[in-house]
């Protein structure tokens, strides 16, 4: 992000009339200070009285400035409570015009004015809910949101990187996961560059203009297009990832997109993209977009999981040290944060916790269960070693360090992976993937929040799991165990003792609990408990004195365990 310069903003605005405003001429105007990335929105409905039904994006960039000129057309369904003025994220770029009208009629000047990262329009108040067409036309050097740079290799690129917030920064938008929109992309870029953006590409020409439009809504945050000298590459031509209108031979076009000199690490990284999509699709349903690009770029994380078109880190391709673990997750996202979306910041688990345990659990189907038990043990020891067990996982009044960055921390990653495998073995595989999959199918193409997954769980498992969903998802951190033994050699019994000795203002733990008692004379034999006390104590046959005492042998529960006394 650029500093933070003096620049003019536009002329002050006055109310007339309940809602019109007075702007400068564009002549006049400077591009206006940008705010910080990550602001978190008030409490409530993020823009109550609109909704963005489609984004038409025409960018042009070019080869030697960061600066770009844009025209967004945006479709926006007017409904109760209505509004007269909307307000539109967009910061640190200049907007010279806005005009508004019916989405197939003429449209006329609408009086705006910018300030703290938006473009406040005056619009006439409809009698009844309707939808209009406001198109914002817009200019400058983006501070964020759309890297415009020289790549790794020193090549000029432009690439869109919009978590969580971050769209504004390059797009007039309605800047937020619980709004969602198709999306249409106009994008000029100079001659030998490759573009790729979301959706499929309409046009079949090959010169500066690269267009492509959307069928699905998806989130602002995945709204994204690249554009450098790029080395294309199929990578499978045909993932079987269900029949759709846009597929009616079931088949998704699997591509990478690589700078030339990476090419080959792009083609060793990716080599099982194919297989990801067709693994996830008969888990959960049809693959939810057009097709897959998986992409290096300038994102600033390991991979960003755009719909459709996943960007990479530009370095770890080129150094070829990207992780199909990475890939797996982003390809997890498809399903769970992009078709699927967390309808408020709070409920991030449902993205980021559903690509964190999907993205291991595909290495258990290809690679075996040990493989995956690796994986899981380790995403585990990654929360419990973390500073955040003593928060919730879903918390609808603050966020972590109050600044959407924040959310990307061990509870949605690691914590909500494991609250999945919990769930999984608590309910069974059948009913697991079953609600999975009902979940899915119920949210598609929209949001979804905590409760919803409930819902779906508890429809297919034919239980009450509110108590589960209320430990590990609203509380605070997990059992800390202390699990101690005696024999009594006359009734030839083991007397064990479970004790919760995790911080009072943790909840004391609801849950199944394995144990493993080993003896010198006998195999190991296996006692469900189930725990729902600060101590729980338990007789078992033992034939001679154990030797060991095993907790959560197979590593079904979260949890740490002390020995006796620590």
């Amino acid at each position: 992000m650029n500093p933070m310069n003096a620049r003019t903003l536009p002329s002050a605005f006055t109310f007339a009339l309940g809602a019109c405003l007075a702007v400068t001429p564009a002549a006049a105007q400077t591009e206006p200070d940008p705010v910080p990335a990550g602001r978190v929105p008030a409490p409530g409905p993020y823009l109550p009285g609109f909704d963005a039904l489609h984004y038409d994006l025409r960018i042009t960039v070019g080869e030697s400035s960061s600066r770009i000129d844009g025209t967004a057309l945006i479709d926006i369904a007017r409904v109760s409570p209505l509004r007269d003025t909307l307000r539109l994220d967009l910061s640190g770029l200049r907007v010279t015009r806005v005009l508004a009208g019916p989405p197939n009629g003429s449209r006329s000047a609408a009086s705006f004015r910018q300030a703290d990262g938006r473009v406040f329009i005056a619009l006439p108040r409809p009698a009844t809910p309707d939808t209009i067409r406001v198109e914002v036309v817009y200019d400058g050097v983006p501070d964020d949101g759309l890297i415009i740079r020289d790549n790794v290799r020193g090549a000029r690129a432009a690439f869109a990187d919009n978590w969580p917030d971050r769209a504004r920064f390059w797009f007039p938008s309605i800047d937020h996961p619980g709004d969602k929109a198709t999306v249409a992309f106009e994008i000029r870029a100079p001659r030998g560059w490759a573009v790729i953006a979301n959706g499929r590409r309409t046009d079949t020409s090959d010169d500066d203009v690269w267009n492509y439009r959307t069928a699905a809504a998806i989130p602002t945050y995945t709204m994204v297009f690249g554009a450098s000298r790029m080395s294309v590459g199929t990578v499978d031509a045909c993932a079987r990832g269900g029949r759709t209108a846009a597929r009616p031979d079931g088949c998704v076009l699997v591509t990478s997109w690589t700078f030339p000199r990476d090419s080959a690490n792009g083609a060793r990284i990716f080599r099982r993209a194919g297989d990801m999509v067709r693994y996830y699709t008969d888990r959960f349903g049809d693959f939810p977009y057009e097709q897959l690009a998986h992409v290096q770029s300038a994102t600033r994380f390991g991979g960003m999981e755009n719909a459709g078109a996943i960007f990479y880190s530009e370095r770890a391709i080129a150094d070829g040290t990207l992780s199909e673990v990475t890939v797996a997750h982003e390809t997890a996202h498809q399903w769970f944060g992009d078709a699927v979306t967390p309808a408020s910041w709070s409920h991030i688990w449902l993205s980021e916790g559903f690509a964190t345990y999907f993205g291991m659990q595909y290495f258990e189907a290809v690679e075996g269960v040990e493989r995956f038990r690796e994986l899981l043990a380790n995403s585990a020891g990654g929360y419990l070693s973390s500073d955040v067990t003593g928060l919730a996982i879903v918390d609808t009044t603050r966020v972590p360090d109050d600044n959407l960055f924040g959310l990307l921390n061990s509870n949605s990653y690691n914590k909500g992976g494991q609250v999945l495998h919990m769930l999984r073995g608590l309910v069974g595989d059948s009913a697991f993937f079953a609600a999975i999959r009902s979940y899915y199918a119920m949210h598609v193409n929209g949001n979804a929040t905590t409760e919803d997954l409930r819902r779906a769980f508890e429809s297919t498992a034919g239980r009450d799991l509110g108590w589960f969903f209320e430990q590990w998802l609203y509380r605070p951190g997990h059992p800390i165990l202390q699990v101690s033994h005696r024999w009594d050699a006359t009734a030839r019994e083991a007397s064990i003792l479970v004790e919760q000795v995790q911080p009072a203002e943790w909840p004391t733990f609801r849950m199944p609990l394995e144990i493993e008692v080993v003896t010198a004379d006998g195999r190991p034999v296996r006692h469900r408990l189930e725990v729902g006390d600060r101590r729980t104590e338990v007789r078992v046959p033992a034939p001679s004195a154990p030797t060991a005492v095993r907790v959560d042998p197979d590593g079904w529960l979260l949890e740490e365990v002390r020995a006796a006394g620590a």
